[in-house]
């Protein structure tokens, strides 16, 4: 019987067939034996589909990379969100022809081992060792896969863990790639600053109060900075950082979609409100989240590089598209109820389509003009939610306020060499400086004023250039761009640091880790679109000056190569 199917099938289809028919054998075979505990439905279930999904090529010539090919969702995956050109994915094909009979024995081996493994393991093995292949062959689809699953390592119990797991794998492979030549590294002015400020975070907490969680958190950290390296020294062309940017919207995208039905069909709940002052907001959204500050800056960082999808799109289709992703990034924040993000998320917005046209501000001006009318269209809870910035009544402003006044007075003590990064730190050190009742403070409620405390003053001022560096690399670049597609998401990156850096006033937004990676890694996209414009210039203007060498001399384009 197998040297029929030989016959006829599809090598590459060996292991699916033979791995699900002996699941179902295992199954059976299980309950038969009576001394041993039989398995559930999900067995056979898991057996069937395994086998039913390899019979369509059972008969087929096709390989599996053919298959691939044939079908246009796998078309668009592979070619365009994983950059793997057809070319290489047929030459493998080929370079694993003759290789039936081993997929056939790895089969057999896998549906045997149900019998004590629960074979979902075994598929789950399966396709990250897959993917583990494809990383290694390509490090910058590890830093797409990763970008993309930021919000859904919340489905572990440790996404911190997962992320940085993620990011040191990328790392390790892109590490071989480098050492072999294949890939470069590069250092400009800007990343010298960040590497300073992972070193600095480092040390600070050696010497920390926190101990060992300060050491661990720290580790962390820096981990999660490598992330920046591997965008500006990976995401080298327009193509690889497009993919980026839209991993990281339809990602959002989706958290924001999921932060909506939550709001809508979630339980009522008062946590993180006045319930004397906000009685009717029923829910603060969280989606994949802890917390909805977390969500709104986490949306705040990645929503103008939706805009930039506005503005490129071309068709009716695609606007309508576009227009409801923007709706839902919009309304998704809106439900958080975070003010910080709501004037973070407009400032940005207004950044954008500044950089965009002037005529952004002559319309904003008109605008203004509307603002007295704004109680008539939006709805009284959002109205009441705006003016209470300024209302020190609230519990929320004042115990930012009281954290800030505490704060400060920790930082005149420690403001040359900080306390120590981390939490640990701060939980040890603050309730000596803070207000009756606020001692309890997790964080200083202010990115300036953490890292100003926990950093001391070297720190900060890392930081400081850090952000000058970055605005002044992206400000030259948008002034005269390689082409207006790069200007658009450079100008993207800079109106989300700003929009980050107008939360950072309200909050700490580094507490959660995941969005300390995004925060570094939109900053790493605006540095990386600037380069590959840079790159781009300078290569066409190395080709102007080759050719004017040539008209000079006289010489045939042959006679000036050899020469």
């Amino acid at each position: 019987t197998c040297l029929r199917y030989k016959t006829f099938s599809s090598p590459n289809f060996d292991f699916g067939l033979f791995f699900g028919i002996y699941v179902i054998v295992v199954y059976f075979i299980r309950m038969l034996i009576p001394d041993i505990e039989s398995f559930g439905p999900d067995y056979i279930i898991i057996g069937t589909i395994i086998t039913l999904s390899s019979l369509p090529l059972l008969f087929s010539k096709l390989s599996v990379s053919s298959a691939i090919l044939k079908s246009s969702i796998g078309k668009a995956i592979v070619r365009d969100c994983f950059g793997i050109s057809e070319k290489t994915l047929i030459k493998n094909s080929e370079a694993r022809k003759g290789k039936g009979n081993l997929m056939l024995f790895l089969g057999l081996v896998s549906g045997t081992l149900t019998f004590f493994i629960h074979p979902l393991k075994i598929v789950v093995f399966i396709l990250l060792w897959g993917i583990l292949l494809f990383v290694a062959a390509a490090p910058e689809i590890g830093v797409l896969l990763t970008v993309f699953m930021i919000p859904f390592f919340s489905f572990f119990s440790n996404p911190t863990i997962m992320l940085c797991a993620c990011l040191l794998t990328t790392a390790f492979f892109y590490t071989i790639k480098l050492i072999r030549g294949k890939r470069i590294f590069k250092l400009e002015l800007i990343d010298g600053f960040v590497l300073l400020f992972g070193v600095t975070i480092f040390f600070a907490s050696v010497f920390s109060a926190g101990g060992e969680n300060s050491r661990n958190s720290a580790l962390v950290s820096c981990a999660l900075l490598i992330g920046y390296f591997l965008i500006v020294n990976l995401m080298r062309t327009e193509k690889w950082l497009k993919r980026c940017v839209a991993a990281l919207v339809s990602s959002a995208s989706i958290v924001s979609i999921i932060g909506i039905f939550e709001y809508f069909l979630g339980n009522e709940s008062s946590k993180w409100l006045d319930p004397t002052l906000f009685s009717d907001i029923r829910v603060r959204v969280v989606s994949l989240f802890e917390n909805p500050n977390v969500l709104a800056t986490f949306l705040v960082l990645i929503f103008p590089f939706a805009l930039v999808y506005m503005l490129l799109a071309k068709t009716k289709s695609e606007k309508f598209i576009v227009f409801w992703v923007c709706a839902v990034f919009v309304f998704a924040t809106v439900c958080t109820w975070s003010r910080g993000a709501w004037i973070a998320i407009a400032v940005s917005a207004l950044v954008f389509f500044t950089i965009y046209t002037r005529k952004t501000l002559r319309i904003f001006g008109v605008a203004l003009f509307a603002v007295p009318i704004l109680p008539m269209l939006l709805p009284d809870n959002i109205i009441n939610r705006i003016l209470s910035i300024s209302n020190l009544s609230d519990s929320s402003i004042s115990y930012r306020i009281y954290t800030w006044i505490g704060s400060i007075r920790a930082i005149e003590d420690h403001w040359i060499g900080g306390i120590g990064y981390g939490a640990e730190p701060f939980k040890k050190i603050y309730p000596y400086y803070a207000y009756a009742g606020i001692e309890a403070a997790e964080h200083t409620h202010s990115l300036y004023l953490q890292v100003l405390l926990c950093l001391g003053i070297g720190g900060f001022l890392t930081l400081l250039m850090i952000v000058f560096l970055y605005f002044q690399k992206c400000s030259e670049y948008i002034k005269s761009p390689e082409n207006m597609t790069s200007r658009y998401y450079t100008a993207a990156s800079v109106s989300s640091i700003i929009g980050a850096l107008i939360m950072g006033i309200f909050d700490y937004i580094w507490f959660n880790n995941r969005v300390f990676f995004v925060f570094w890694l939109v900053m790493a996209i605006g540095c990386a679109f600037v380069r590959a414009g840079n790159n781009e210039k300078d290569r066409k203007a190395s080709i102007l000056d080759d050719h004017q060498t040539l008209n000079k001399t006289n010489l045939t384009e042959k006679e000036w190569y050899y020469e």
